[in-house]
């Protein structure tokens, strides 16, 4: 049975950036966070890994609102954003008051509403925010935060302040988002301490229960595999993960025979699928946040059922370079696990920077052909999307990079691509794109009629 809340505590929301902005630990105070808000106490302190994280959600906030009008007809989007560890929502960077991720959202919220209905004076933004924190302390200072900055008539409305978990909040979370609407258009930011405050049971439902439903999580891999050993693995945080004691065992043997950078990459490689399998999406994105002031690595998890909702996050990274950091190789098939290769062979940090970027095109040169030919043998019809879907969740690749090798490809004539346009009587035609350096995901890629002597092709043979 769900908890119930008290109705004047709230409004109605939406799974949002919980806890983007999560403050450090309090020097001198063992294995206790610095959490805590309230009147008279000092703000907490933001560290600076915790800015670019916010600036992740805030770019992603804008690009999900900007990939969903795209439509000029359109005149309306429901959404709901739900931060699930909210806070205060005020944190101190070095004697500075900083927002926390709930006022930040609305902020990211507040300019895309500006930006359509500059475009269309009637477009109806439709956001409801649900903000959940377990301590009703931090709740209420959130809620007169909200207030002073203008707020408080949207509390109760489109505003949404749960003192609760989020185990126990989520029914009632999901059925709002359900009675908002029928497409369900959900983000939940769950930027959790560790590794166990969210239940990998309770994103499957989400999952399952919500059509358009995307998941951020932030996951603390080196707490996981530093605090379970063979005396702990019997934890019942464990149960949040659905890992069993044979499970972490097989962990600890990775982490001790592949080497300091080799564990994290083994780990990732296969701690990823054992999630993909437990929550039920469709498409994933793993990768380091490298805090620069500390020595622990966070695990910054986008799920979703819809490629797009990937590809978007995964421009995201490549905007936030030197920040997202990828333990494995530069092209597609980068995150398989292979237990009898050393994974320390041929590894190199990927940091999503230019030189990521230059070693993930020559990769697709050397890959692309050889997928191709094999596409082509079997006789189907190849198209970018085709190419390039089934292989996004092992993968840093994005589609921009994708569109690079299919243009120089075309530039050498290995390659003819062909996609529709439609012409002056606004009929739908085929035609040949010889100069275009981005691509759509249906366009189609085709063997030329007479293919060059000594080519990629050749090299891929």
């Amino acid at each position: 049975m769900s908890k119930k809340y008290n109705p004047a505590q709230l409004g109605l929301a939406l799974p949002g950036s919980s806890q983007l902005a999560r403050p450090q630990r309090v020097i001198g105070a063992k294995y206790k966070t610095g959490y805590h808000w309230g009147p008279g106490k000092p703000l907490p302190a933001l560290g600076q890994h915790s800015i670019a994280k916010h600036d992740i959600y805030d770019n992603y906030v804008d690009r999900y609102i900007s990939t969903l009008t795209k439509n000029h007809v359109q005149s309306q989007l429901k959404v709901t954003i739900v931060d699930g560890f909210c806070g205060g929502g005020l944190y101190d960077l070095d004697g500075a008051t900083i927002s926390g991720s709930p006022l930040r959202l609305i902020e990211a919220i507040e300019a895309a509403r500006m930006t359509l209905t500059a475009r269309r004076e009637d477009f109806n933004l439709d956001v409801d925010f649900v903000f959940i924190d377990e301590k009703a302390a931090h709740v209420a200072f959130l809620r007169d935060e909200l207030i002073k900055r203008g707020y408080g008539n949207l509390i109760g409305n489109n505003i949404r302040l749960v003192a609760s978990t989020f185990e126990e909040a989520i029914p009632d979370v999901i059925t709002a988002i359900r009675k908002k609407g029928r497409a369900h258009r959900s983000l939940f930011f769950l930027d959790q301490y560790g590794w166990s405050d969210v239940k990998l049971a309770t994103v499957r439902r989400i999952m399952a229960e919500l059509i358009n439903p995307e998941v951020v999580l932030t996951f603390m891999v080196d707490s996981l595999i530093n605090l379970l050993h063979e005396k702990t693995s019997t934890l019942s945080a464990l149960a949040a993960i659905d890992y069993a004691r044979e499970d972490v065992r097989a962990l600890l043997e990775m982490k001790d025979e592949n080497g300091a950078k080799g564990w994290k990459r083994a780990i990732q490689n296969t701690v990823y699928k054992h999630i993909l399998d437990c929550t039920g999406a469709a498409f994933y994105t793993p990768f380091f946040v490298h805090p620069p002031e500390s020595h622990r690595d966070y695990w910054l998890i986008h799920l979703s059922k819809h490629h797009q909702a990937r590809e978007e996050m995964g421009n995201v990274f490549w905007e936030t370079s030197n920040t997202m950091e990828h333990f494995g190789s530069a092209g597609l098939n980068a995150l398989g696990f292979d237990p009898n290769v050393d994974v320390r062979q041929g590894m190199m940090d990927y940091m999503f920077d230019d030189d990521a970027e230059a070693r993930s095109k020559s990769q697709l040169l050397e890959q692309i052909p050889l997928l191709l030919q094999e596409s082509w043998k079997n006789g189907g019809i190849v198209t970018k999307r085709s190419l390039f879907e089934s292989r996004a969740n092992d993968t840093p690749v994005v589609g921009k990079l994708v569109d690079s090798g299919l243009a120089k490809l075309r530039d050498e004539g290995e390659v003819v691509i062909l996609g529709k346009k439609r012409d002056k009587n606004g009929e739908l035609k085929t035609v040949v794109r010889e100069r275009a350096d981005q691509f759509q995901w249906d366009d189609e890629i085709q063997f030329p009629r007479e293919p060059r002597l000594f080519s990629f092709f050749t090299d891929a043979a």
